[in-house]
């Protein structure tokens, strides 16, 4: 039986305390680099994802759990037992309509639509708001691309007859929830999960987000809800879990569960894929060749020469091909330890190993975007349904 939340913990501080907390290990609302996962796992409380693999019957594992990409969870007990049980539960999540889905947060949407499949009513955010906020994106300039991101998770199998689409702007709980949390969290508090901003918007498109990890429960009452996010956004669940724990208001609230997935790295070997820096990702709307030409400098984790990786092998725990292949194009576990096998041997140079990668990619751009065009006039019935206010 799911318990719900207990008031555990006291009041935020007083404002003109000082908290003692060092600087955030990750900006969930700027970089979003993650300086150390260890680290993170220490200061947010984080578990270790594994032990709770093996309580999920085979057919409902995804190879992102298998492969330990998600990598840890908060509270994710209840979450399984819904699913175990066929109790209801819901999947929370959003995205902001400032670019297009690329390769990388294409994973938290595959994610979702897992979880939608084992039952799970999807609450989906378009975070209109939170990129007026951090962007500078008028809520109106925000309508096509979040017509885009519709149609990708449509095209993705979002099922919409279990799903529920809003944006921040128009959904009047979000605004009022997010409200009434501003006014129990202290701006040490929010400096300290958050770092130093140089606007108060930041820190208010934070408590929005709450309101929408929250929003299921808010609409339907408490239950086992799963918020799957990458391991740059664990500030938001330490906060969101927090302020449940204080139970300060008459409605209850289930703690909210989180799994974080890593991030996969640049392609062209930087720390993250970024829309900020375009050799570093991908979108599958950019043409072929294009993609083609990031995939073939791509950082690998081959040798100097041919002869000396025959010789020595490759090293694919630092390859960005590989990690494409671990991470979205690969879908048997199998397979992807032969071609780890065949990258330690030497028996598969980079070159090679990159044409499979171009081909796997061209094969999955061409039917995701065919069906993405097909559910594009519906993503946009949805998205114009929705109002959005004038700024």
């Amino acid at each position: 039986m799911v318990k719900e939340n207990q008031d555990s913990e006291q009041m935020p501080k007083d404002e003109n305390e000082t908290e003692q907390r060092a600087s955030p290990v990750v900006d969930a609302l700027g970089t979003g680099i993650v300086e150390s996962y260890q680290k993170l796992m220490r200061e947010f409380g984080i578990q270790d994802f594994s032990p709770l693999i093996h309580k999920l019957p085979p057919e409902k594992r995804h190879f992102l759990m298998t492969r330990g990409i998600i990598f840890g969870h908060t509270g994710m007990e209840p979450v399984i037992e819904a699913i175990i049980n066929a109790d209801k539960f819901a999947v929370m999540t959003g995205i902001k309509p400032s670019n297009p889905y690329h390769v990388g947060s294409l994973m938290t949407a595959m994610e979702v639509v897992h979880f939608q499949r084992l039952g799970g009513k999807v609450y989906f955010c378009i975070a209109d708001y939170e990129s007026y906020v951090v962007n500078n994106l008028s809520l109106n300039d925000a309508v096509d691309t979040a017509i885009d991101n519709v149609a990708d998770l449509l095209a993705l199998g979002l099922d919409l007859k279990n799903a529920y689409i809003y944006k921040q702007s128009s959904e009047d709980l979000v605004k009022h929830y997010g409200l009434i949390f501003s006014a129990h969290v202290t701006m040490n508090e929010l400096r300290g999960v958050y770092g130093e901003k140089p606007r108060l918007g930041y820190y208010n498109a934070a408590l929005i987000q709450v309101a929408d990890i929250l929003l299921p429960q808010i609409m339907e009452g408490p239950m086992p809800t799963i918020t799957p996010v990458g391991a740059d956004q664990a500030p938001h669940a330490r906060l969101s879990r927090d302020i449940v724990r204080r139970g300060f208001f008459k409605k209850r609230f289930t703690l909210p569960s989180f799994t974080y997935h890593r991030l996969i790295g640049g392609i062209d070997g930087s720390d993250k894929m970024s829309k900020r820096n375009p050799l570093s990702s991908f979108y599958l709307h950019e043409e072929m060749k294009e993609i083609s030409y990031k995939i073939r400098n791509a950082f690998t984790g081959g040798r100097d020469t041919a002869e000396e990786q025959r010789r020595l092998g490759g090293r694919p725990e630092i390859c960005r091909v590989f990690d494409l292949f671990k991470f979205m194009f690969e879908e048997d576990d199998n397979s992807l330890v032969e071609r780890e096998q065949q990258c330690r041997s030497g028996e598969l140079l980079c070159g090679p190993c990159k044409k499979q990668l171009i081909v796997r990619i061209e094969d999955y751009r061409r039917d995701h975007l065919e069906k993405k065009e097909n559910l594009r006039e519906q993503a946009k019935e949805i998205v114009l349904s929705l109002e959005t206010p004038q700024v």
